[in-house]
């Protein structure tokens, strides 16, 4: 069994048992070895189904040792009513039969184990109630660490507002409520004032504190059926129901907005924070989503150009305060001619494991050398091309660089090693992928063994059915698939269990604070153990600082990528800073 699951036992749990079996000599002789184990604190027994249903109605269980034939009926029928009543409960099949294959038809209903009875003693059922309690330790461990994580991929982990993905979600349901139903609502884009000068005056802790703050404020005055989401930095969004006029959004907007008349308190400093707001309604600026919120965010920097409060949105003629960037229109144009013009360029950041400190591979991160913009960061283009026809070429293009430049390793090293590329959860919908997948390797003449596809778990939520017999195809041909950004999406481990998953990248947002006890430290301890017990590569992200090694190993984590072992390097540089890197290890 896993030996790191035993850290989440301080002492041998007493269980509460059931025994199902029809055959009075095989049921006592059951109890028998039971009542022989110290942690059986509790043992019912049942003689049918009807007794048994009875009895799982009053009582919850740890264990149920259940004999499949019965008087009354198969005792696998039993399986949906045990794990719907208590999911933590472990199902024991004891049967006279030691078939093969009842045996992994009972594995896949969600049967624990499997033990014919003439295999019954007391150190196997010892064994079998020890190895259980660790595994349910396990498993209630990863649903509080599951339930976590869904809460930090919906709500801002500063102020516990709601955050960009859950906001967003809210919003298209209402616009789908809107098409069904006509119910009105308003949108409100807010930036603070005067933010930047906290941050760089007093620091990003102060500014913490006066999110937070805000963040109170705003909540403390909306209704419980309104919205107010903080979508990251110093930008809120609220969205207000049932808000039909104008007169009534903007008056709303500007009781919002006087929540911050009174001074905010950080230490010794009384700050004044103000805020702008812009308003977009519901149907009359429109009924999609992104255009209510271009639309609301058009008026907001509207109103920080007339040094006014409250703007709504007034038409075409609206001109949003210059901001850095550039239209989606003219930045498609521009990344046309990047792709065509070859500006794209791949940077590789290597992965090591941290107690020996050899290099299992790199993650190849795409590089944009704009003419115009010089160095573009791939947050302010990746959203765009996301969201246009390019992304097809631009995967392509991504993947040709990269194997034709692992090609071009592979002729000058003894020992080949494995390279990430990012995939877009869009790209799963595209008919050919795979197939092009494996073109290319055949092309660039690279074992599908190292080659690994890097996706975000969101692409394992949008359409979990496609996602899944995609990566399956890949997996069969040895396309290795990782999981990026764990934890910073929408998580599950129900799709991590479903799906051929080689590896799991937690995002670097974990990798910080890791005090023990903290939500963090916890968090890798857990995914340690899961990803060991189903073997699956475990790499922690965003490694900035080495003195983080030796707490990431006691976590159970042995694998790290960041900037502790090295920023991202362009292709040139790889092979002299591996030779640098052998020659000064540890």
């Amino acid at each position: 069994m896993i030996d790191e699951v035993e850290c989440l036992l301080e002492t041998p749990p007493q269980v509460s048992v059931l025994v199902v079996d029809d055959d009075d000599v095989d049921r006592e002789r059951i109890i028998r070895l039971l009542h022989r184990n110290a942690q059986c604190s509790q043992i019912l027994e049942a003689d049918s189904k009807a007794s048994a249903l009875k009895l799982l109605g009053r009582e919850l269980f740890d264990f149920v040792f259940l004999d499949f034939k019965l008087d009354d009926g198969d005792g696998r029928e039993l399986v949906p009513s045990i794990q719907q009543r208590n999911q933590s409960c472990l199902i024991v099949a004891v049967t006279g039969t030691g078939n093969e294959r009842i045996a992994a038809e009972a594995i896949k209903l969600g049967v624990y184990e499997y033990l014919p009875k003439f295999e019954l003693t007391e150190d196997r059922l010892r064994q079998t109630i020890s190895d259980g309690v660790r595994v349910a330790a396990m498993q209630a461990k990863l649903r509080e660490t599951e339930q976590l994580l869904q809460h930090r991929s919906l709500y801002d982990s500063l102020t516990d507002l709601p955050n960009r993905n859950l906001f967003l979600d809210r919003l298209d349901q209402l616009c789908a409520l809107h098409a069904r139903n006509q119910l009105p609502f308003a949108v409100l884009m807010i930036d603070l004032d005067r933010f930047k000068e906290v941050n760089d005056k007093l620091g990003h802790q102060a500014g913490d504190l006066v999110l937070r703050e805000v963040g109170a404020r705003f909540a403390s005055l909306l209704r419980g059926s309104d919205t107010i989401a903080r979508l990251g930095g110093d930008e809120f969004a609220a969205l207000l129901l049932e808000v039909d006029s104008p007169e009534c959004a903007l008056a709303m907007a500007e009781k919002v907005g006087h929540t911050l008349d009174a001074p905010i308190l950080v230490g010794e400093h009384a700050l004044s924070i103000g805020a702008s707001f812009g308003v977009a309604m519901c149907p009359q600026h429109g009924c999609d989503p992104a255009q209510l919120l271009s639309r609301a965010d058009i008026a907001m920097y509207q109103a920080k150009s007339n040094l006014g409060a409250v703007a709504l949105y007034a038409g075409e003629n609206d001109k949003p305060w210059p901001k850095a960037g550039q239209t989606t229109q003219a930045l498609i144009t521009q990344l046309t001619r990047a792709i065509q013009q070859g500006e794209l360029e791949m940077h590789y950041q290597p992965k090591v494991r941290l107690d020996t400190e050899e290099v299992v591979g790199f993650e190849a991160l795409v590089r944009w050398n704009s003419p115009a913009q010089g160095r573009v960061n791939p947050d302010d283009f990746m959203p765009t091309l996301e969201s246009c026809n390019l992304l097809s070429r631009f995967t392509y293009l991504t993947l040709d660089l990269v194997l034709s430049q692992q090609q071009s390793w592979l002729g000058q090293l003894r020992k080949p090693f494995k390279v990430a590329v990012n995939i877009s959860a869009r790209m799963l919908e595209d008919e050919r992928f795979v197939e092009e997948v494996m073109a290319r390797l055949a092309a660039y003449k690279i074992p599908p063994s190292l080659l690994v596809l890097e996706l975000t778990e969101t692409a394992l939520v949008i359409n979990p059915v496609k996602a899944k017999a995609v990566i399956e195809q890949l997996h069969a041909q040895g396309v290795s698939l990782s999981i990026d950004d764990f934890g910073a999406g929408f998580t599950s481990f129900t799709y991590l269990k479903s799906c051929p998953i080689t590896e799991i990248k937690l995002d670097k947002a974990f990798a910080q604070e890791l005090e023990p006890g903290s939500f963090n430290a916890s968090l890798i301890q857990c995914m340690a153990v899961f990803c060991q017990s189903r073997a699956i590569d475990f790499i922690v992200e965003g490694v900035e600082r080495k003195e983080y090694w030796p707490v990431l190993m006691r976590l159970g984590c042995h694998l790290g990528q960041g900037f502790s072992i090295a920023k991202p390097m362009p292709a040139a540089k790889v092979l002299s800073w591996w030779d640098a890197w052998e020659h000064g290890k540890s």
